[in-house]
């Protein structure tokens, strides 16, 4: 049988274990990777972006997503040029859920023989914005066969500010190049 010590003690771990979940389920994002092994990733230098067909994401975003990819590859020594050796293609895919965020609510009671429980959840944090991005890299030297893919999953809030979609979209940016170029 617990003392009430025993069980505030219990209550605390339990809260910090809830508060640790709830701050890594929020604003995740996933990337999974896929590569030709037989790529020569060293002599691409060039690239152009292929948009002759819409990429699904705002215009706004778009811009977004190309100028931190543009920042990215100069760093690692690419250039941005009409005549390129990669061909880089964008598809994204969104729906809008709400939040599976929630703070549970109990209340309880027992005596000696018997108990009685209540709970419920209240949501918190909104809408979410479930966003999809396929980011996939074509040798144009080779007869323009797929060499490089990443396909990131991640939540945006819906009412964000232009200043926290440029923070999202640098951070996952960043997230999508951080294996690329594949070590050999």
């Amino acid at each position: 049988m617990f003392t009430f010590r025993e069980n505030t003690n219990v209550m605390r771990v339990l809260f910090l274990i809830g508060i640790a979940v709830f701050i890594t389920s929020c604003g995740s994002t996933f990337v999974d990777y896929d590569y030709d092994e037989k790529a020569s990733f060293e002599s691409y230098k060039t690239y152009q972006y292929d948009l002759r067909e819409p990429t699904g994401l705002s215009e706004f975003d778009e811009r977004r997503f190309i100028k931190f990819t543009d920042s990215i590859l100069e760093a690692k020594g690419y250039t941005r040029t009409d005549y390129n050796s990669l061909s880089i293609l964008i598809q994204a895919s969104e729906y809008e859920t709400t939040s599976r965020n929630t703070i549970g609510v109990g209340l309880g009671g027992g005596g000696r023989n018997g108990g009685v429980g209540v709970s419920g959840g209240i949501p918190i944090g909104g809408r979410e914005q479930h966003q999809q991005i396929t980011l996939e890299f074509y040798d144009m030297d080779h007869g323009g066969k797929l060499v490089w893919q990443a396909i990131s999953e991640s939540n945006v809030k819906v009412k964000s500010t232009p200043d926290q979609r440029d923070t999202y979209f640098k951070k996952l940016v960043e997230k999508i190049f951080k294996k690329y170029p594949p070590k050999s």
